[in-house]
C-alpha cells in the first residue's frame, strides 16, 4: 500500500506544471522600420507573368500583417512577433505562391517564398546578389535564388527564382526549361 501511496504522489508531483506569471512581460519582436521597403506588393495588387511560348499570366496578391502571441505552457515563455503572409493566385493552372516574413529577434527576421512544393529562402547573408537582363530591360540588386526542398519522395521542379525588393518575382525557371518572366 505503501508502494502504491508514494507512486501517486511523485506521479501527481510530476505532472504538475508550476503556474505561470501571465502579467510576466514578454518577448517582442518587430519588423525593422524598412520592413516595408522589402515588400513589393500591395494588397489586390495585379502583375503578370509571361510563358516563354507567350501565354500571358496574371496574378493577384492577397497580403495579410499579423501580430501573433504564441505562448509554451510548460516553459512559461511568451512571445509576440509581427508576420506578413503574401498569397499570390490565379485563374491559370499554375503554382500556388506565398511569401512568409516572420520578425525574430534583434529586428531579424526570416523571408520565404513558396512556390508550389518548392522553398526558397531569402537570406541576404548566403543569396548572390546581381544584375540580370529579361526582354531587353535590366534589373539591378537581383536574387537568384535555388530552392531550399530536400524532399526524397518527389524531383524538384523548379529551378531558380528571380527577386527583387522593388519588383518582386522576376523570373521563374523550370528544371524542364519553361521560363515566367515579369512583363
Amino acid at each position: 500500500m505503501k508502494f502504491i501511496s508514494l507512486a501517486i504522489i511523485i506521479a501527481s508531483v510530476g505532472f504538475c506544471t508550476p503556474k505561470c506569471d501571465e502579467t510576466a512581460p514578454s518577448d517582442v519582436y518587430t519588423f525593422p522600420d524598412n520592413m516595408e521597403e522589402l515588400i513589393p506588393y500591395e494588397n489586390q495588387e495585379k502583375f503578370t507573368l509571361v510563358h516563354n511560348s507567350g501565354t500571358e499570366i496574371l496574378f493577384e496578391v492577397q497580403r495579410n500583417s499579423t501580430v501573433e502571441t504564441i505562448s509554451c505552457d510548460h516553459c512559461c515563455d511568451y512571445f509576440t512577433y509581427e508576420s506578413e503572409d503574401l498569397r499570390v493566385f490565379s485563374d491559370y493552372p499554375f503554382y500556388d505562391i506565398q511569401f512568409n516574413i516572420n520578425a525574430e529577434e534583434e529586428e531579424n527576421y526570416s523571408y520565404g517564398i513558396t512556390i508550389g512544393r518548392e522553398y526558397f529562402s531569402l537570406n541576404e547573408r548566403i543569396q548572390t546578389v546581381d544584375s540580370v537582363r529579361i526582354k531587353d530591360q535590366y534589373f539591378h540588386d537581383v536574387f537568384k535564388m535555388k530552392s531550399d526542398s530536400y524532399r526524397e519522395e518527389y524531383e524538384i521542379e523548379i529551378d531558380s527564382l528571380y527577386f527583387n525588393y522593388s519588383i518582386g518575382i522576376l523570373k521563374i525557371v523550370q528544371v524542364n526549361g519553361d521560363t515566367y518572366e515579369i512583363q
